[in-house]
């Protein structure tokens, strides 16, 4: 699986040249996947790759399921018979301290799209309408084919040059500048990183306690599938825990690691969804 392209941030980036995309860019981990001829996915992140949405880091795990969910395979096949040339990356979705309203903003955004018949990663309008063909959502476009000599990319030195957020009530936190010779750049308007959190200070029945409340658990259920088949026990806590480690990543995450054992948190996480379920035991 091909390697997503580095961006380095607006002041260390050169010139831009011929027409230039800016697009909003969300906080969240890198995450890419590639799809073999038999519509199977593989998903990887910086650290690893994985070959199934369950196997994947708790942190992007919301992302695997997502793109699992949307792909179409049948509009991939029809467009290539060597689906397993191209790598897909994008963002995994989460909260670095930036509050976004977290059921509008995908769970996963494209970005690149690595062609291996071609050698190359697609332009951003290619790639662009490759994921909108796909089904999968890609970076919004704040502005399209602008001319490079005439893009004021120094307004992104304040944060009041900013463009509204399409998710998020405010200013985009970030966007990302590119044009079709693969110079690329990152502004931030508040730089995303780790915080000291109290939570660290919790045990993991603790944490469970906090983020897996009544009301917690009967959203969660209500987000799911109405087929019956995932509201087990096991499901729910699956897709709470998941839910959690994306919308309160900067509350619970360190490093990349999660500040309790992970493995308590999701078994004092069952058991709480058990009891929801079974009141009168």
């Amino acid at each position: 699986m091909k390697q997503c392209p580095e961006t380095s941030t607006l002041a260390d980036t050169g010139e831009f040249s011929g027409h230039v995309w800016v697009q909003e860019l969300p906080t969240g981990g890198q995450f890419r996947f590639t799809v073999a001829p038999s519509g199977f996915v593989t998903f990887a992140t910086p650290d690893g790759s994985f070959d199934a949405a369950a196997a994947v880091p708790v942190a992007f795990r919301r992302a695997a399921h997502k793109i699992e969910a949307q792909l179409d395979r049948d509009a991939l096949q029809a467009a290539t018979d060597a689906p397993d040339e191209i790598t897909f990356c994008g963002i995994a979705t989460r909260n670095e301290g930036i509050d976004y309203d977290w059921e509008a903003v995908p769970a996963f955004v494209g970005v690149d799209v690595w062609s291996g018949r071609s050698g190359t990663f697609l332009s951003p309008d290619a790639a662009t309408g490759v994921f909108d063909r796909l089904g999968v959502p890609a970076l919004p476009a704040v502005e399209k084919e602008q001319p490079a000599a005439h893009t004021d990319l120094g307004r992104f030195d304040e944060s009041a040059g900013f463009p509204p957020s399409a998710w998020r009530d405010g200013p985009a936190a970030g966007v990302l500048i590119r044009d079709k010779a693969g110079n690329r750049a990152a502004a931030w308007r508040v730089q995303p990183g780790d915080e000291p959190s109290d939570a660290a200070r919790h045990s993991a029945a603790e944490l469970a306690a906090a983020y897996a409340t009544s009301e917690c658990i009967e959203q969660t259920v209500a987000a799911m599938p109405g087929d019956g088949t995932s509201t087990t026990v096991a499901g729910i806590r699956d897709r709470l825990v998941a839910d959690v480690a994306r919308e309160a990543y900067a509350e619970l995450f360190a490093d990349g690691a999660f500040i309790a054992s992970l493995t308590a948190f999701e078994s004092a996480v069952a058991e709480r969804v058990h009891r929801y379920q079974s009141p009168a035991e």
